[in-house]
């Protein structure tokens, strides 16, 4: 195999990519022209172009491919795992940050060789349960390469973050044949999304007070007590009161729980419909 997989982290090196070359699975396209590696700070715009194209394709096709999985699930099922997916491609100055603060040459062809996220999707569920059953099946798909896995929502990081990371190689089809290309993609509840976004907000940039750090620990902490609660009303099916607590909030007691709440409520109502 490529890389090895565990049940929480895998091992991953910055040359894995060097590594599918060197057996033939990944190889740069042929149809790239850089330019030779120079002293230069940056990446010239038509090479930021042809570099992220293939990788565009890559996202768009696991894209498709998990909204695909979410439709087939429902039909088997009679229950969406997956709220929303959310789709990037990295940024020609993220880039160049990057390869920056890793005291890598500042050039396509090193971003090409050593990074792994420059195409990355995000997939957002309603609880943890979902987030598993929808990664049984991206695990049962025979033509994606599974090139690391890191699992911080048993595992979370100290700071309280909870989501589960995978790279995969998705397979991308040109004139010279089919390669492998490298995408990210993250799972998250809509709990853990809420609270990966706003410590993202507060805290990304700049120093961060010890107590702003620590409340963003406990909050972390509240937020996964606050969907198991909901995941277990669903699950007994006390529908009423969840909407009793939609009903609590519109009347003015909002809470920054609220959106998570009426989210839950429609999933549930929906599930009933179908």
């Amino acid at each position: 195999m490529i890389a090895k997989k565990n049940n929480f982290k895998s091992d991953y090196k910055n040359d894995i990519l060097k590594e599918m070359n060197s057996e033939g699975i990944y190889e740069p396209p042929k149809t790239l022209s850089f330019i030779s590696p120079s002293k230069i700070d940056h990446i010239p715009q038509e090479e930021y172009d042809q570099l992220v194209e293939p990788y565009r394709e890559a996202m768009t096709r696991l894209e498709v491919r998990m909204n695909g999985l979410n439709e087939d699930y429902r039909k088997k099922y009679r229950d969406y795992p997956i709220h929303n997916i959310q789709a990037r491609i990295k940024s020609r100055k993220s880039i160049e940050k990057k390869l920056d603060s890793k005291s890598l040459p500042v050039t396509a062809y090193t971003a090409k060789d050593n990074l792994t996220d420059i195409a990355g999707i995000r997939v957002i569920c309603y609880f943890v349960e979902d987030i598993f059953s929808i990664l049984s099946l991206v695990k049962a798909q025979t033509d994606l390469l599974i090139l690391k896995e890191s699992d911080y929502i048993h595992y979370p990081k100290e700071s309280g973050y909870k989501s589960y990371h995978m790279v995969l190689g998705i397979p991308v089809y040109r004139i010279e044949g089919m390669q492998y290309y490298p995408v990210e993609i993250q799972f998250r509840t809509l709990a853990m999304d809420l609270w990966a976004s706003m410590e993202h907000r507060i805290c990304y940039k700049g120093e961060t007070p010890d107590e702003t750090t620590d409340a963003f620990r406990l909050y972390s902490g509240e937020l996964s007590e606050m969907e198991r609660r909901m995941k277990h009303l669903l699950d007994e099916g006390n529908i009423e009161y969840l909407m009793q607590l939609c009903k609590a909030a519109e009347g003015g007691q909002q809470t920054q729980y609220t959106a998570l709440v009426q989210e839950v409520v429609a999933r549930a109502h929906q599930t009933l419909d179908n």
